[in-house]
Parts: structure tokens; sequence; C-alpha cells
């Protein structure tokens, strides 16, 4: 089952334990309508306490949905009993949306995604990684407008509009706004099907490169999601210096400078050693079946925040770079690495890297040099 099916059936499954709780409401609004507020009142609680007893005998358990619908009728009811004020029972389908829009959009527009750590909680072996918590968070972006509109017009019926209509607006009205969710995003998710079965897809880890999850490229470099990808890179030691690319022109990042030899993401599905192999062959047609791994370092640029692989290879052959993929490339002594440092010349994330392992790539270029 896809993804974007995965969070419908979610969405459907949580309307329908959502149904139970409303069916008081419904119940009351009714005999409210022929014989009064009391007997709505006692209808509306009878239907609760059953329903309760239902699940209780059925599934041996307390469903909260319901208890929570049987409190609320208990303290507005019993307040619009106590002041005869039908308006205090009115206002009790606004309560529970400003609950539900709380809920939603502290889930939606903040780090914590409440809703799907209930949906791992509830909903038996349901794994999300972020980037399904992230797509969970755009359709809830969806439902919390709908469900603020929603809210915003029960409250005014409940004012200023006749009862029939404020009765069809808080309790039917409900299931429109779950409806028109489901509609969006399901139109929403057909065109993102679409465009990201055709893009290249990403693994996300942690910081020990262990695997949470993929997602898709343009997501991950979207300068929003801030999550953690794999990249491998290879630093080239000649016998005439460190050997640099030069990025082309059209990159996002750091067009026009000098970066490391080799650099490119791990896609889906790949480790390591396959990425390096391909990156390598790719962009400067060596087998890097020598390269030693020097470590790794997170680095994030303006887009992207990178588990980076660093790996180190003496090469004494000729390079010919693709000119597909790079604006070229050339060695440099080390003295003029050591010059052309913070002059805007190299990337930020090669001079990183550099202060990082340039005592050992300076280290394996004399050894080297020592026994040619």
């Amino acid at each position: 089952m896809s993804i974007l099916k995965f969070y419908t059936k979610r969405k459907l499954a949580l309307a329908g334990k959502l149904l139970p709780g409303m069916l008081p409401l419904i119940l009351f609004v009714v005999v409210e309508l022929m014989w009064g507020t009391t007997a709505g009142l006692a209808a509306a609680l009878a239907l609760g306490v059953v329903q309760l007893l239902w699940f209780w005998f059925r599934e041996q358990r307390i469903d909260k949905f319901v208890l929570a619908d049987i409190g609320f009728l208990i303290v507005l009811g019993g307040l619009a009993l106590l002041f005869d004020n039908a308006l205090l029972f009115k206002l009790k389908p606004v309560f529970i949306g400003a609950a539900i829009l709380l809920l939603i959009g502290y889930s939606a527009f903040s780090d914590h995604n409440l809703v799907m750590l209930m949906s791992q909680r509830y909903f038996k072996g349901f794994i999300a990684g972020p980037f399904e918590s992230w797509l969970m968070q755009q359709m809830l972006k969806v439902f919390f407008w709908l469900m603020a509109a929603h809210t915003f017009i029960t409250l005014a019926s409940a004012l200023w509009l006749p009862h029939a209509w404020w009765a069809a607006i808080s309790g039917p009205g409900f299931y429109v706004v779950v409806v028109l969710m489901l509609l969006i995003s399901w139109l929403k998710n057909r065109q993102r099907k679409e465009k990201w079965s055709r893009k290249e897809w990403l693994p996300i880890v942690d910081e020990e490169g262990k695997v949470q999850g993929h997602a898709p490229r343009s997501v991950v470099h979207s300068g929003k999601t801030n999550w953690l990808h794999p990249v491998v890179h290879l630093q080239v030691i000649t016998p005439d210096g460190l050997w640099l690319q030069k990025r082309p022109g059209h990159k996002t990042v750091q067009p026009g400078k000098w970066d490391t030899a080799v650099g490119g993401h791990v896609s889906k599905g790949e480790d390591i050693q396959t990425a390096l192999r391909k990156e390598a062959m790719e962009e400067i047609g060596i087998k890097p079946d020598n390269a030693i791994f020097l470590g790794r370092y997170l680095w994030r640029s303006e887009i992207e925040r990178e588990l980076v692989f660093v790996f180190a290879l003496w090469h004494d052959n000729v390079i010919i770079p693709n000119f597909n993929e790079l604006d070229g490339g050339k060695a440099w002594a080390f003295s003029d690495l050591e010059a052309a440092r913070e002059k805007n010349m190299l990337t930020p994330n090669f001079e990183e890297e550099y202060r990082r392992y340039g005592n050992i790539l300076k280290g394996m270029f004399e050894e080297k040099m020592a026994v040619r």
C-alpha cells in the first residue's frame, strides 16, 4: 500500500472513531426540536451510556470519544438547564472545534506532530518516518483551515441563525469538512505521486547513518525539512597536489567555485560504496576501489543538511572530467590551497573538509612522493 493511500485510510478510520461520539449530539438535536432541552439531554445521555456499555461488553474497553462527549453533554447541558439558556448547549460544538484546532494546529505548524504520535499509538503496525510525518502535516494544514472555517460558522449559527441551521452546520457540517479534507488531500496527493514518481528519492538518516525513511530529492532540498541525508565525497591526491573540480555555473549551491573532486548523494537503495563508485565514474571517470575512508561529519548548506562520508584516493594517471557534470578541474598544490582559503574561491564545504582532513591528505601526498 502506498504512503498516500495509507494516510487516506487512516483519516477514514479516524472519522469512523469520531462518529460514535457525535451520535448523542445528533440525537439531542432531533429530540430537543420536538420535546425540549430536558428531553433532548436525557435522550443523549441515555444513548451515551448505552454506547459505553456496548463498547465495554463487545471490546472490553471504554471508548474515549464517547466518554468525552458525555462529559460535554453533562457540563454544558447542566448549565443550559440551570440558566434556562439553550445557547450554552449550542456552543458545545464550538468548544469541541476549538479543542480539535489546538491539536491539529500544534501538529501541523510545529516540529511536534502529536497526531502522528497518536496514530502510532492507536494504529498497530503504523511505522512512520520523517517524510510520512511531513506528509501528514501537509494534510493537517488543509484540515486546520477547513476546521477553523467550520468552527467560526458554527459559532455564528449558534448566535444568530435559526435552530435548524445550527443543527445542520454543527452536526452534518463536520462531516462535510472531513469529506472536503479527504477530497483536497486526494487531489494534491495525486499530483504529488505523479510528480515524485519521476524524481530521485534519497534516504533520510540519523547522525549515525541509520536509515529512518526515504523522501523525494526535491522535498529534501526544499530548505524547509532539515532532514539529514547521506552524501559521499572523494578527495583525489595526485603527484601535482589535490585535484579539485570546478562547480558548474548553473548549480544552485556555490556555482563556479572549486570543490572536492567527487561529491554526490546516496540514492534510495544504494550503499555508501555503490554511491561512491557511481559518482566517481560519473564525474571524473575513475574507479575508487582503493579509496581510504577518512571519516564522516555533518554539514548544512543553504538548502540541505548532509551526513558526509569522506574518502581519499591516490591517483597518478590523467583525470578527464565529465563536462556534462563539471566545468573542469585541476590539481592544486597544497601551498596554493592554503593561500586560497577564505578568499571566496573554494566552497565552504570544501574548506571545512580541508580543515578536518587537510593534514591527513598532505601526509598521504608526502608519503607517496617520498617513494617515487
